[in-house]
């Protein structure tokens, strides 16, 4: 193999080696080794409250207790881990042998201390004994596979049991045969730079979180989509917290928008990718909108079913479904007929008037062509088409060009290749034999037919038929086979003179009961969430508001009372039923045998919806300056024949009183951010006794762990202990990110010297200050140096107002 690729791997295990060595020999304490894997007994998980401990020399030097059925500790940077400390003796022969029990009874599994090192070792008592119990130490492991590598006459150790930092030293010693007649050179380089081969080999940092809004405590599952083979991650959640693995999964658990920064790292670069805003935590009582929805793709009809997720105690909901209709159900399903893409959106509003929308893009996928319902053909009698000529008004002006004009009968499909049928200016189709005309069959021979027109500016009407002598009507009689000229006209009030509804036959046994039709007139209000009353009853934001096109239906539970002016289509927004007629373009009831005082109720379906809902008819009081005030409400009025009544309807939850809201106190301190961590002067480890301290000018950052001392060598603050270096102030004097300094006082020093800081999960360079960030735990290193800038402790009083000197102030 090329010699100098085994100088770069001897001496990358030469580093690791003399690093331990270094450690053990350096005169100061070991530190500790950590453990975390599995635990089973007899081959199952050990049950929570199962007690683990470490033993050297039959002495305990770590103990854990099992929080998770089967598992102690974990990788992660604040996971608890079964720590082993050793005491003085232990490591007296150079090395330790460790023991671990379950229970008290001994693990199968036995490993060397090995000072500073964080290993994964899955235990286990009882049941067949493990092809390897004893464990290697980490020095061990490495030098074998790189006598392994060098001679290629030994078999690597299993690698089962290697720690992964261990792991990745040995992926990065490629193993390779070595050509011993080869004479040492170093590797020829045609580039300065490495050029990589695909965009795959450059490295780009990349991730994806799911979910990234929701409710407190929010649980998010990150997904590390970095290209150029990462091997190292650092995570910042926003929130205070980290982590160093590929995909972790992080808890939120206070409200708040929180950006994530990703930074990933080779042996070549590192890349960062920030997220601002990316997730997003509500309060568990916050409005915030959510569905799902399911099937989200198939081929057309394809019925989905949309559940609400939301939080907040919605009281409204509005659904749009992406294909023109929508829905105020809090859980609808609806069935899409036409290939391609949908996009779904939910609002909804609570009674305090308050709204959350989410919209989900391109959610439902319609594929292929449309697979048609089986419909009943009716059977053409006769099959001699009736065909339709003429001119068409709309509001006293010549339909434009393109316009439409259709032809319809209640009850029988009468679409075909001309109808409907397309407008020149003012007119619709053509005198002669083979000129296009509009065309009526398959129906029965004097069924009426009625006739409905649009154009660019005006959606669909229902037009009425003026004859020569100035009388308008609604129909026309089905005559086969014959050509028919008509005056379409769609006009803004209702004619004065229209022929009256025709009276339904009273039957033989319904003789006295009333059919005469009773008129309704009014206004219709759609709730949007965004009303309310007032202590005085005053309803705001509940004027009319319901579209052209809108439908309104009444209906008598029994009994058949649909007519040519029920359900009624608005032809003006808000309002219905205006005019001087008795019934003329009003909402008309009638009905066989319909008793007096039977109830009607009403029904309300708006222009993109597509089902009708039941309306509140309410009763208000309106003065000169068109206040409203609600007085009652109630679902039906009686029938009364003959009589013309005005309505005000009201489709969706009505309109309420506010609840006056419970003023939130303001937070008197903020909680404290604690820091820990390694810290160094002129290059050598803080002593026991040295201080530590961390300052904001201007603010007194004082407590009783600021200043704090160090305990152990080169270590300021114990996580484990929860002895940490703290700030904590009161929420008024210093605002979240605001700068924190930090000073260093080694006893043999009268001055305190300014620190440099570095957070080691971080891919930023040394800084003078760290960023204040309450409730957190922060892992950061400090540095300082006699050339550093420098104050007497008087002078940081007195500057920077920090702490209150004590009466004997010697050592600080």
């Amino acid at each position: 193999m090329n010699t100098g690729n085994v100088a770069v791997r001897m001496a990358l295990a030469t580093l690791l080696l003399f690093s331990f060595i270094f450690i053990c020999s350096a005169g100061a304490p070991a530190l500790p080794c950590e453990f975390y894997g599995t635990v089973t007994i007899d081959g199952t998980p050990a049950p929570t409250g199962t007690i683990l401990s470490a033993r050297i020399n039959e002495a305990e030097r770590g103990r854990y207790t099992l929080e998770e059925a089967g598992i102690y500790g974990g990788p992660g940077t604040f996971d608890q881990r079964l720590k082993v400390v050793t005491e003085e003796g232990d490591l007296s022969s150079g090395s330790a042998q460790i023991t671990f029990w379950i229970d008290g009874q001994k693990a199968w599994q036995e490993t060397s201390f090995q000072p500073g090192v964080s290993m994964k070792l899955d235990l286990s008592i009882g049941g067949d004994a493990p092809s390897v119990t004893n464990i290697a130490p980490l020095e061990t492991q490495v030098q074998s596979a790189l006598d392994t590598e060098i001679t290629g006459t030994e078999q690597l150790p299993d690698i089962s049991v290697i720690d992964e930092p261990i792991q990745e030293t040995l992926d990065q010693a490629v193993i390779h045969p070595l050509i011993s007649d080869m004479p040492p050179q170093l590797p020829e380089m045609e580039n300065s730079v490495p050029v990589p081969d695909t965009l795959d080999d450059v490295l780009i940092a990349d991730f994806v979180g799911e979910p990234t809004s929701g409710i407190v405590p929010l649980t998010v599952t990150f997904t590390d989509l970095s290209t150029g083979g990462p091997i190292m991650w650092a995570w910042d959640f926003g929130d205070g917290t980290t982590d160093q693995i590929a995909n972790p999964v992080h808890q939120y658990m206070f409200p708040g928008t929180y950006t994530v920064r990703l930074t990933v790292s080779n042996q070549e670069s590192s890349a960062t990718q920030l997220k601002e805003g990316y997730v997003t935590v509500s309060d568990s009582g916050t409005l915030n909108a959510d569905f799902i929805a399911e099937p989200v793709s198939g081929k057309p009809p394809l019925k989905v079913q949309f559940t609400d997720k939301s939080s907040g105690n919605p009281s409204m909901y509005a659904w749009t479904f992406g294909d023109g209709t929508g829905d105020m159900v809090a859980n609808p399903s609806h069935t899409y007929t036409s290939p391609g893409k949908y996009n779904v959106s939910l609002t909804i509003a609570d009674e305090t008037g308050k709204s959350s929308t989410k919209s989900e893009k391109e959610l439902i996928n319609v594929e292929g062509q449309v697979t048609p319902e089986p419909t009943l053909t009716p059977i053409p009698v006769p099959a001699v088409p009736q065909t339709f000529v003429g001119t068409v008004e709309i509001y006293g002006k010549p339909i434009q060009s393109g316009g439409t004009v259709e032809a319809r009968t209640p009850g029988y499909d009468v679409s075909g290749q001309f109808n409907p049928i397309k407008t020149a200016k003012g007119v619709f189709g053509k005198m002669g034999t083979f000129s296009p005309k509009l065309q009526v069959q398959g129906i029965p021979a004097d069924t009426p037919i009625e006739f409905w027109v649009a154009d660019e500016m005006n959606r669909m009407v229902r037009a009425y038929i003026l004859h020569d002598d100035g009388t308008y009507l609604w129909t026309v009689p089905y005559q086969p086979g014959k050509e028919t000229q008509l005056r379409l006209v769609i006009l803004k009030n209702p004619p004065n003179e229209i022929p009256p509804i025709p009276v339904t036959p009273v039957p033989t046994l319904c003789t006295g009961v009333p059919s005469i039709p009773m008129s309704i007139q009014g206004d219709v209000r759609i709730t949007d969430g965004t009303e309310y009353l007032d202590e005085a009853g005053v309803c705001h934001n509940c004027l009319p508001n319901i579209r052209i096109g809108g439908m309104i239906e009444a209906r008598v539970e029994g009994y058949d009372v649909s007519g040519p002016e029920n359900p009624f289509t608005m032809i003006s927004p808000g309002y219905f039923g205006s005019g001087n007629s008795s019934w003329a373009g009003k909402l008309t009831v009638q009905g066989r045998c319909l008793p007096e005082d039977a109830n009607i109720t009403f029904w309300v379906k708006d222009d993109s919806w597509p089902r009708y809902t039941q309306a509140w008819i309410i009763r208000e009081d309106i003065d000169d300056n068109e206040t409203i005030s609600i007085l009652g409400e109630s679902r039906e009025i009686p029938y009364e024949g003959g009589i013309s009544r005005t309505v005000h309807l009201w489709a969706g939850p009505l309109p309420t009183v506010p609840p006056t809201p419970t003023p939130t106190p303001a937070p008197s301190a903020w909680d404290p951010q604690h820091f820990y961590g390694k810290a160094e002067f002129n290059g050598y480890p803080l002593r026991v006794g040295d201080r530590v301290m961390a300052t904001r000018e201007g603010i007194d950052l004082s407590n009783p762990t600021n200043p704090v001392s160090v305990l152990k060598l080169g270590q300021y603050g114990d996580l484990a202990e929860k002895e940490m270096l703290t700030v904590d102030v009161p929420y008024e004097s210093i605002e979240q990110r605001d700068p924190i300094s930090f000073w260093i006082k080694p006893q043999d020093f009268e001055f305190w010297y300014k620190a440099e800081v570095k957070n080691p999960l971080s891919s930023a360079d040394w800084s003078y200050t760290y960023p204040f960030t309450p409730g957190s735990i922060t892992n950061l290193d400090l540095r300082s140096d006699d050339r550093s800038d420098f104050m007497y402790f008087y002078d940081i009083v007195e500057i920077i107002s920090n702490v209150i000197l004590p009466d004997d102030y010697s050592g600080w």
